[in-house]
């Protein structure tokens, strides 16, 4: 449970007390045991995080010492001290899992030692003797070999280091995109420990740093996978895609009332944010023309046939979570997930003007930053209230920039937009009762 659910639980304590509802035994059990929990969750966040920078000092500093005078020893000695590192971490690995199964700071620090040797001691070994490769192959054969410690150890820093390690593997194909989407079944790897991370601590920072490297990563895997086949596409597809990563987490952590744990729905609201402001222009429907198409590569049919089909599957999510939303009634959020919807359309009408899409979405920017404004309003809730004015204060300011407006005129609409961040944030401080 987070600091804000358990400063509310303690303020509701006295008013069940009152009514009755339980006793003052069981208050006072209760806020004690929240207590508990939350100095605990502190104390193991505090343990785990030195854990893991210790190994990673640990892992640099004999990466160091091994390459002081390096190239003056002889082969045997090199492979030997090579290998050293790797298999005392191996050693430190199956004593912690047969001794102390039970700490996380111990397995996830000692997992993480071990990736990091791992991958050192792979480019020792080949720098040694010569093995010929290349860094595409040298980072698969390391990500594919740490891999099972996230499982054996069920320790989520080598799953991040995992997910980022075939994420920078995949940007070496940025030309070959059938190769490169080989990255979406090894991102598959890792997934149900991704959903068993979910399901057993949802709430915790371990949880949330992998959601946040996964969300990145499939960002990172759309860019050098999708949409190489036909010039423009990436309009609907990072629509669909930002969409979806917006709605599930909102669907997946709607309990998490701070933005660190929900790192999908911060991620993919920013992203639909940008991605609104960028398609109020000009130049992203010129792209679905081909105007801004650099592809020098040809691709067989069949060779386009993955892209299409993860691509149809992503719009396909995007569009069922927007009708999910929209049948449960959630207005927000269901105008975020309108995107890939109204992405669509754009990208149907781009193809004789620019101007119906840019049309479309300065209204849709607008429709979304004024109903945010008057919900912030209606609920009294400044994070609302100045997030709608940020979108609108954006909109503006694209516009400005984009046309021949006078600068006297420019200047006043902008201290007009100040004076009602400052005038409103005060108002609604006064009915909340707070100082100004």
């Amino acid at each position: 449970m987070n600091k804000k659910a358990v400063q509310w639980f303690h303020k509701e304590l006295p008013d069940l007390v009152n009514k009755k509802v339980i006793s003052q035994s069981v208050a006072d059990s209760l806020r004690e045991h929240y207590s508990d929990v939350k100095s605990t969750d502190k104390k193991w966040f505090v343990i785990i995080l030195c854990s893991v920078l210790g190994a990673l000092l640990i892992g640099l500093g004999i990466i160091l010492l091994f390459g002081h005078n390096w190239e003056e020893l002889s082969r045997p000695v090199r492979a030997v001290l090579s290998l050293l590192p790797l298999m005392a971490g191996q050693a430190l690995a199956m004593w912690v899992v047969l001794k102390r199964p039970e700490s996380q700071a111990l397995k996830e620090g000692t997992a993480t030692f071990l990736s990091l040797m791992v991958g050192a001691s792979i480019a020792l070994i080949s720098q040694t003797y010569n093995i010929p490769g290349d860094t595409p192959s040298f980072i698969l054969t390391w990500m594919l070999l740490i891999v099972p410690l996230t499982y054996l150890m069920r320790a989520t820093i080598p799953a991040a280091i995992f997910v980022a390690g075939i994420s920078a593997w995949s940007c070496h194909f940025w030309d070959e995109p059938l190769k490169a989407f080989l990255f979406w079944p090894l991102l598959v790897v890792v997934v149900p420990h991704f959903i068993w991370s979910l399901r057993q601590e949802k709430y915790t920072i371990r949880a949330a740093i992998l959601a946040l490297v996964m969300a990145v990563s499939v960002c990172v895997g759309a860019h050098f996978t999708l949409g190489r086949s036909w010039p423009g596409s990436w309009v609907v597809i990072y629509s669909s895609l930002i969409a979806v990563l917006y709605l599930l987490g909102a669907w997946e952590f709607k309990g998490v009332s701070t933005n660190w744990q929900r790192p999908f729905q911060a991620l993919g609201g920013l992203g639909v944010f940008i991605m609104m402001i960028m398609l109020t222009f000009r130049f992203p429907w010129e792209s679905t023309a081909g105007k801004y198409w650099y592809a020098k590569y040809d691709l067989s049919p069949w060779m386009v046939i993955p892209d299409h089909i993860l691509s149809f599957l992503l719009v396909a999510s995007a569009l069922l979570l927007f009708y999910q939303y929209a049948k449960r009634q959630d207005w927000m959020r269901t105008l975020f997930g309108a995107l890939p919807l109204l992405a669509l359309v754009g990208y149907a009408f781009s193809g004789t003007s620019a101007v119906f899409p840019m049309l479309l979405f300065n209204a849709f920017l607008l429709i979304v930053s004024v109903f945010r404004l008057m919900m912030g309003i209606r609920t009294n809730n400044l994070s609302v209230i100045n997030t709608g004015m940020v979108m609108l204060s954006a909109l503006v300011l694209a516009r400005f920039f984009d046309s021949e407006i006078n600068f006297v005129l420019k200047g006043l609409v902008f201290i007009s937009i100040g004076v009602g961040f400052l005038a409103t944030n005060v108002i609604i401080l006064r009915r909340k009762g707070g100082a100004v």
